[in-house]
């Protein structure tokens, strides 16, 4: 979430955001609540190193997913 912050700021500063990159925020931020809110559930049922494998799962498949994609 602060990444997500961060950026807007960041881009805001420098004047980068119209109206098309504020609709994809927009768009970000509803991923970005059920994410969160996953993360949340999913640490407090699963021991540190089962969490960490979900992680990364998920990572590589987001990865593998942008490739693809581009």
């Amino acid at each position: 979430m602060v990444t997500f912050l961060i950026t807007l700021i960041g881009l805001g500063g420098i004047g980068a955001i119209n109206f098309e990159s504020a609709e994809l925020f927009a768009l970000g931020i509803p991923a970005l609540a059920i994410g969160t809110w996953a993360g949340w559930k999913l640490y407090g049922k699963l021991d540190e190193r089962k969490f960490r494998l979900a992680v990364l799962v998920l990572l590589l498949l987001s990865g593998t997913a942008l490739t693809i994609m581009v």
